[in-house]
């Protein structure tokens, strides 16, 4: 009798279906990024808002952030007190987390150009923060690059215009910055009062183009950040913290454990054993602390 008898064979191509079945659940189930594809849809949704005319030019941008505006009143969510898994965070954090899109014309090619950064919601009228740099990279562009927008891509795919600077600060290196959301209601995170050393952190951003990146750490050291250069230094609040991030994570939101909004990443520093022996020891990993935040905003 051949081993391929009716009985054998019918067994076979069902385990063989459940198999296939288990793989496409994996697959499909679980859901993986397709960066290039969300990279390419921001671009088009660009093109779009461009055509309506809805885009607030770098002038207006340089002009508000050359002005350093606080005191804005907002719609904020009461924090969270309920412990969440570092999943539930993640879930929690995505829709109100964004990628910053500041397009461009290079002198090499006539094709439009996307930067991306990050930033979040916090008022689900459409009003975001990110970095002050961020925001300067499309008022006061360089190199020879020409500005063409500035806009922001939700995780479910809907693109705005930066319609406003409502607030900002060069030295705290943050700018809230308002939507054209035609009414629409947008996730938004709560803020919290602070973070303390040792308190376990979560990060959300897109570093180099890595769509969603979720990382986990601790806040390693609140101090105050010597900055700037020659005659113009000045000392401002930092927090210093373990979880991974890097170029384009710039403006994402460090969460806690209830995934309230603690910090906003800043910017990285590396340290060398010596300036002759250059072996990388150690990374500092700077965000702005929440409290720097509450400065800008009028409780």
């Amino acid at each position: 009798m051949s081993f391929f008898s009716k009985g054998y064979t019918i067994r076979l191509i069902v385990l063989l279906s459940v198999n296939v079945l288990f793989i496409a659940g994996i697959a499909v189930g679980q859901g993986f990024t397709d960066d290039a594809k969300i990279a390419a849809d921001f671009l088009h949704s660009f093109d779009s808002l461009s055509a309506k005319g809805e885009i607030i030019s770098a002038e207006e941008v340089q002009k508000a952030l050359v002005a350093e505006r606080s005191g804005v009143t907002l719609d904020l969510a009461k924090p969270a007190s309920k412990e969440l898994t570092g999943h539930g965070v993640y879930e929690k954090a995505k829709s109100a987390t964004v990628i910053t899109g500041v397009a461009y014309l290079c002198p090499r090619c006539s094709n439009v150009h996307l930067s991306e950064s990050t930033g979040y919601v916090i008022d689900p009228k459409g009003i975001i923060v990110t970095n002050y740099h961020v925001t300067a990279t499309y008022a006061f562009m360089k190199d020879g690059n020409k500005p063409k927008g500035f806009v922001v891509r939700m995780a479910d795919g809907r693109t705005y215009a930066v319609k406003a600077v409502l607030a900002s600060s060069k030295k705290m290196d943050l700018a809230i910055l308002q939507l054209e959301t035609h009414g629409d209601v947008l996730p938004a995170f709560a803020l919290a009062d602070s973070a303390a050393i040792g308190d376990k952190i979560y990060i959300l951003g897109h570093p180099k183009g890595i769509h969603y990146y979720f990382s986990q750490g601790n806040v390693n050291n609140r101090y105050m950040e010597e900055a700037g250069e020659g005659e113009n230094k000045f000392f401002r609040e930092m927090m210093s913290v373990s979880a991974d991030y890097a170029t384009g994570s710039s403006g994402g939101p460090v969460m806690d454990i209830y995934g309230n909004v603690v910090g906003t990443v800043a910017n990285t520093r590396m340290f060398l054993h010596t300036n002759i022996d250059a072996g990388v020891q150690m990374v500092l990993k700077n965000t702005v602390p929440v409290e720097s935040l509450w400065k800008l905003i009028r409780k």
